[in-house]
């Protein structure tokens, strides 16, 4: 996202709750889709993050159906996605990859198409598609902090972004 249009969007959001994970999302939604470039970003064994996702999703901890997006579109990062798409199949991890459009924005799409869905990541860009998504906001080491956020659409149009 341009610098200015994260400023603008950054001003625009609105924490509507923060919780645990399980607590924002279970009984609420159907389909959780994460961001995993973004959220793997912060932690420092991706691997490890995903067998708590495998592990939450079969003890019933984690209800929503996850499905993760990877970054594809670059060389660069399909590099990185080899080691990510083995991971996610030897967990029987459901996964779309994102070869035409940063994986934020794939993630975001991919929500409009479900019912009840929400995004994880730590880009406001799914907010310029779809108006709620999840946050981490702090890690530790037994939970991730996450806010629940909102875009304000009539503060993005007084900004000048339609």
């Amino acid at each position: 996202m341009d610098p200015k249009l994260r400023r603008v969007y950054s001003r625009c959001v609105v924490e509507v709750s923060r919780g645990l994970l399980p607590d924002l999302v279970n009984g609420y939604y159907d389909y959780l889709i994460i961001d995993l470039a973004s959220i793997t970003y912060g932690v420092n064994d991706p691997r490890s993050f995903l067998v708590n996702m495998r592990l939450a999703i079969d003890y019933g901890y984690l209800e929503p159906r996850v499905l993760f997006v990877l970054d594809y579109s670059k060389p660069e990062h399909r590099g990185v996605a080899g080691s990510r798409i083995k991971w996610l199949r030897d967990l029987g991890l459901e996964y779309v990859l994102a070869d035409n459009e940063p994986a934020e924005v794939r993630a975001a799409r991919l929500c409009l198409e479900r019912p009840r869905c929400i995004v994880l990541s730590r880009d406001y860009d799914p907010l310029t598609i779809i108006n709620e998504m999840l946050q981490p906001i702090k890690v530790s080491e037994r939970a991730w902090v996450l806010r629940k956020i909102a875009i304000n659409r009539d503060c993005l149009a007084k900004h000048g972004i339609p």
